[in-house]
């Protein structure tokens, strides 16, 4: 069973701007990321990304997420870092705009919908899943040994008739890698019964391939027979 999770968070100020964190790592989200850090100003003669050379009239500027040094053209107020905890909206280079805007959408919209949870059918037993407060456990109802989410490493939909995807999912498998190192695989089952409980659950499988994306990178995915 998961231990009982709390989340504790301060308000600090940092050289890249206002930040909500984690007191500690035990009470952090599984999707924080730390602020990184930040090339140095000396060795940084021209812009990385339009390699313009830096002047007194053109000034270097750190983006907040890979901490590489950019012009302002380059490197302009983007949006709030919702995975490092900014506040307020921050310095990104033109690629790390793109993965924070993605990130932020997950975090905003998609994680709720795991915190919220969505009930599957396990060993054909209806189950409520969900992802704990900390957002490090998937949760499997009260009697099943919950997942460490970064132990997930293969998503597979299952479908009744792989000949025919238009047929839709019955549900997914999970591969993770167990505390001892073995792989295991855990199957939750969409319950073809009630169509609003059928739509929150998968709506809840895709919540959680995107936050798979998030922690790292796409994952690999191939229909599954019963």
């Amino acid at each position: 069973m998961a231990a009982k999770e709390d989340i504790h968070r301060n308000l600090i100020h940092s050289k890249s701007g206002t930040r909500v964190v984690a007191a500690d790592d035990s009470c952090g989200s599984a999707f924080d990321l730390p602020e990184p850090p930040w090339s140095s100003d000396a060795e940084a003669t021209k812009c990385k990304s339009c390699q313009a050379a830096f002047s007194f009239f053109n000034r270097k500027h750190h983006c907040r997420f890979c901490g590489e040094i950019f012009c302002g053209k380059c490197c302009e107020v983007g949006v709030p870092s919702v995975r490092q905890g900014f506040v307020d909206p921050v310095r990104l280079c033109e690629s790390c705009l793109a993965i924070v805007k993605k990130d932020n959408e997950f975090m905003e919209k998609h994680l709720l919908v795991l915190t919220k949870g969505a009930t599957f059918l396990i060993d054909e037993m209806p189950t409520f899943c969900l992802l704990t407060p900390t957002h490090k456990m998937l949760k499997l109802g009260e009697t099943l040994d919950a997942v460490k989410l970064r132990s997930i490493i293969k998503v597979e939909d299952v479908q009744e008739d792989v000949s025919n995807p238009a047929a839709g999912i019955s549900g997914v498998c999970l591969t993770y890698k167990r505390a001892d190192g073995l792989e295991a695989k855990q199957e939750l089952s969409v319950d073809s019964g009630e169509l609003q409980q059928r739509r929150k659950s998968l709506v809840f499988i895709g919540a959680l391939k995107k936050g798979l994306q998030v922690l790292h990178g796409p994952t690999p995915s191939s229909p599954r027979r019963r």
